[in-house]
């Protein structure tokens, strides 16, 4: 199997709705967040970030949803054939894999705070989260005990909307590989604008939209994903 070609999406991905995907809460502390979002571990940094397995795995659960690639337990496709676009595109188990259905093609890297000007300034967005300039926003939801009326008051940590993260997503192409497995990538993209990222997606979380998507070097116009055909 030969590679003919690694193909390229970089832009950003704008939140439009504050963004939740959480992290593990391993310590209890007094006034602590019981659901806060995942941040960069590096000592002084602490930043919110996507990381690129959230992105992929939401990209592959919303097609295989969507042209009914799962089974009837509702488990993920692994079928490992190779006129299947969500194993040729997202991967498979290596039991499930036949030498010419080959590796993964796509790779989906983390989403970092934008380097780019936000803007509303001179400065990135990176750069004002260094100087302490974007908080992080606290979102606070009640669940009512319908019988007796009691709140149970649950903070939920967000990203901001309009903050922006830059994206990088390379796809290797092989020797004799259908043209659909690209145009499955961007049918995700856009299910993906069409739906949710994170967590509290039906409770108004999680609204994202890709801008300034450059494929191969090529600048894509402002709403490009609208013309792609999800079926």
């Amino acid at each position: 199997m030969k590679l003919e070609k690694v193909r390229t999406i970089t832009g950003r991905i704008q939140v439009v709705t504050g963004l939740h995907i959480g992290a593990s809460n391993e310590n209890i502390e007094i006034g602590g967040l019981d659901n806060p979002i995942i941040k960069d571990p590096l000592p002084g940094s602490n930043a919110s970030y996507i990381p690129g397995s959230s992105l992929k795995g939401k990209m592959r659960s919303l097609i295989e949803i969507m042209d009914g690639r799962f089974d009837k337990n509702g488990k993920p496709c692994d079928c490992g054939k190779k006129d299947c676009p969500v194993c040729a595109v997202f991967g498979t188990s290596a039991a499930n894999r036949p030498e010419d259905l080959g590796p993964t093609r796509i790779v989906v890297r983390d989403a970092h705070l934008s380097q780019g000007k936000n803007g509303s300034g001179d400065r990135s967005w990176a750069q004002r989260f260094k100087e302490g300039d974007l908080p992080m926003e606290i979102k606070y939801e009640n669940a009512i005990n319908r019988i007796t009326g009691v709140a149970n008051p649950r903070p939920l940590e967000r990203v901001p909307g309009g903050v922006e993260f830059d994206f990088n997503i390379s796809f290797k192409v092989f020797e004799g590989d259908s043209t659909v497995y690209f145009q499955t990538v961007l049918r995700a993209m856009k299910l993906l604008q069409l739906d949710a990222l994170g967590g509290a997606g039906s409770r108004g979380c999680g609204q994202i939209k890709f801008i300034d998507v450059v494929i191969d070097g090529e600048t894509q116009g402002e709403n490009f994903l609208d013309t792609v055909e999800l079926n």
